[in-house]
């Protein structure tokens, strides 16, 4: 039985899906171009933005258009361009920092990975290793472009959870907390800052935590936190009630999440908790907002493209830590997209 026309998906249906790699690189070009900082808040022409940006006029302005179709720019009968509140948040003052997150995926080893998702779903390899002959985190040891592109693409993540984590979750019960993982601080002197009584320490190799003394200095809390490092894949230090893991285990799969879990275990206070800060995948739940669920599922794919790791499911999530002799105690949902939350894990 064939089916009417009235049946069939709509252009607002399908042009994301066949298209949304064009959307991509239209935005991010308007973002490279620095448009959305010419503008700020005035409108200019398209030859105005031309002379700013270094462009060619005509085709500056081919593309202009195809923004304002797309919503990210209006145009006046005059033909001057401005920013709509969607195209603001290409700004590097914008609070959303869209325009770090496109410039890792506009870089070409991860434009590439991407295009190697197929062979990654019929191999079980990620589309990075296979690409590149490397993965992404050895890659960048060796990628001075890139690596700087990358670190700033998950800072601005960052800047999105930050709050969302301080604000929403309770650590009135911890004394001392060890951020495995912390990279330079800027998590765990949020967490400090926002809770005065509570003292941490940062953990993260040698070159991840160089710049920690400068940000924990800054924050006002050097005072209360310490510095440590090493591999959370040999040890983690011990002895504290709370251990955090921000967007760590979402980096690698359950074997090696075993293992980082296990060294935490073993390091963990009589009575502490490990605290995860993850999206959780929706898992058939009902009252979840579409977009939402589409983002963290849509990280997950990118795990898949650029990592060895996953976005989990709540039961996943259960599993991975009943692997570790560990159960999960509590979840909490967090002001900020995508599903993210604060998974408490204790010994079983």
């Amino acid at each position: 039985m064939s089916s009417s026309s009235t049946d069939q998906p709509t252009p607002a249906a399908y042009l994301p899906l066949l298209f949304g790699f064009a959307l991509n690189q239209i935005a991010g070009t308007v973002s490279r171009l620095g448009i959305p900082d010419a503008l700020g808040d005035s409108a200019l022409t398209a030859e105005e933005l031309a002379e700013l940006s270094g462009a060619h006029p005509g085709f500056l302005l081919r593309l202009l258009r195809a923004s304002a179709t797309a919503g990210l720019l209006t145009v006046d009968a005059q033909g001057r361009f401005a920013l709509t509140t969607l195209g603001g948040m290409y700004r590097t003052d914008s609070p959303v920092h869209a325009a770090p997150l496109d410039a890792m995926h506009a870089s070409a080893p991860i434009w590439q990975a991407w295009g190697a998702l197929e062979e990654s779903v019929r191999t079980g390899k990620p589309a990075f290793d296979l690409v590149h002959g490397e993965g992404l985190f050895d890659f960048l040891k060796g990628a001075p472009e890139l690596a700087p592109i990358f670190h700033n693409a998950m800072a601005a993540g960052s800047g999105v959870q930050l709050p969302a984590i301080t604000s929403g979750f309770d650590f009135t019960g911890f004394k001392h907390v060890i951020d495995v993982g912390g990279g330079n601080g800027t998590h765990l002197a949020a967490v400090l800052a926002a809770n005065p009584g509570l003292r941490g320490t940062v953990f993260d190799t040698t070159n991840g935590v160089q710049d920690a003394p400068g940000v924990l200095a800054a924050a006002g809390v050097a005072d209360r936190c310490e510095i440590a490092s090493g591999s959370f894949f040999e040890s983690v230090p011990a002895g504290a009630d709370g251990y955090l893991l921000k967007n760590i285990l979402h980096d690698w799969d359950d074997a090696s999440s075993k293992i980082i879990l296990d060294n935490i275990k073993a390091g963990l206070a009589k009575g502490g908790r490990i605290v995860v800060f993850s999206s959780v995948l929706a898992e058939g739940r009902q009252n979840e907002d579409p977009m939402e669920a589409l983002g963290a599922a849509l990280f997950d794919i990118e795990m898949m493209v650029v990592t060895t790791g996953r976005e989990r499911t709540l039961t996943e999530f259960e599993q991975l830590f009943a692997a570790s002799g560990l159960k999960l105690a509590k979840v909490t949902p967090l002001p900020c997209p995508f599903l993210y939350h604060a998974l408490e894990a204790v010994v079983a």
